[in-house]
């Protein structure tokens, strides 16, 4: 069963009055060329603004940029710049009297005081630059990154899963919602959980539900924090292994596998819904959130530049719900529904039930 499809997201360029409209419309307007230089300083400087702490300083209140630089230990030459891109972008706006403060619009993503704060995900941007600085490798040899094998107690793992954490919120309501539970269900399996956002999301709107989240050593030191800030540690556990190895520790009501499977191969997909498939009790639901690969005959859109992403930091690739809901259903599962969240507009929701 398909749902109704919520329109992709497209990226491009955005003229500013009826001149540009009409020259972008006569195909006058070079943009390429605002593609390739502008879109670098944009993401530089919004991920050093981040990591500087320019961001930060600006959601207590105005500042002097000079003053702010000083604060610090900036150059002030180069904050101003830096803070005049950001103002392009409607995050920040410079007063009359030449101070910088955050908009109201800004706050909402980037103050720290936010419920919908992304500051650490935008930290974690930081480090796609010298990732993105090897696609020509990738295109031409086929060599891509490998974002999950750094050592445990790389700080990486920091910025990485509870940048991950502060996206998932955003969702995590609606994903819980869409998750077709049996009455009486209490037990769900969250494989490659991570932060456990999702896993929280579902105990906090069922009672009794407790978690199990497997997940590697760094994923699963941070996702602990996370968990025990929330104060959700009596209900969700995290198993530390390789999903592959480690023993699931039960029987479960309901598993998640969540932008998980772009970053395996076929061969591994089907394995890791077979493993999946013995803890399950009968008629529990396997529930798998990812992007899934756009079908033939339909045009890329916002969604292409995350699947060369996956591409590049996996060498797996993205698939289509077809192919996904075939090995689910050679794994050992029934019909898959497939359903759209309002939230994540480019990822799908997979699910069927155990047989």
């Amino acid at each position: 069963m398909m749902a109704d499809r919520v329109p992709p997201m497209r990226l491009g360029a955005i003229p500013d009055g009826l001149v540009e409209r009409i020259g972008l419309l006569l195909g006058k307007v070079p943009t390429p060329i605002g593609e390739a230089m502008y879109s670098m300083p944009v993401a530089r400087s919004l991920q050093v603004a981040q990591r500087t702490g320019i961001l930060g300083a600006l959601a207590e209140g105005p500042r002097d940029p000079a003053e702010l630089a000083e604060h610090l230990g900036l150059q002030a030459k180069g904050t101003v710049r830096v803070l005049d891109v950001i103002a392009t972008l409607g995050h920040v706006k410079q007063n009359p009297d030449g101070t910088y403060e955050m908009t109201a619009s800004g706050r909402r993503w980037l103050d720290p005081r936010s419920d919908t704060y992304l500051g650490d995900f935008l930290a974690d941007t930081y480090e796609y630059w010298d990732w993105y600085a090897g696609l020509e490798d990738l295109v031409r040899d086929g060599k891509h990154v490998e974002l999950h094998e750094k050592a445990a107690d790389d700080p990486y793992w920091q910025s990485y899963i509870r940048g991950q954490y502060q996206l998932a919120r955003l969702s995590s309501a609606e994903v819980a919602k869409a998750i077709p539970l049996a009455k009486g269900a209490h037990s769900v399996l969250d494989v490659a959980g991570a932060h456990g956002e999702f896993s929280m999301a579902l105990c906090r709107q069922h009672e009794g539900m407790r978690a199990t989240i497997v997940d590697l050593p760094g994923s699963a030191r941070v996702g602990e924090e996370i968990v025990a800030e929330a104060g959700m540690a009596e209900r969700v556990r995290h198993l530390v292994g390789d999903m592959f190895q480690v023993d699931y520790d039960g029987h479960y009501d309901a598993a998640l596998c969540f932008n998980i499977i772009h970053h395996l191969s076929p061969e591994q997909i089907r394995a890791l819904f077979q493993r999946i498939r013995a803890v399950l009790r009968p008629g529990a639901p396997l529930c798998v959130l990812d992007l899934y690969d756009r079908e033939g005959g339909q045009r890329a859109n916002l969604a292409s530049i995350l699947g060369l992403f996956f591409h590049l930091t996996s060498g797996a690739d993205t698939y289509t719900t077809d192919e996904v809901s075939r090995w689910m259903g050679e794994s050992g599962y029934g019909s898959v529904e497939i359903k759209s969240l309002r939230t994540l507009p480019d990822l799908r929701l997979l699910v069927a039930k155990a047989v």
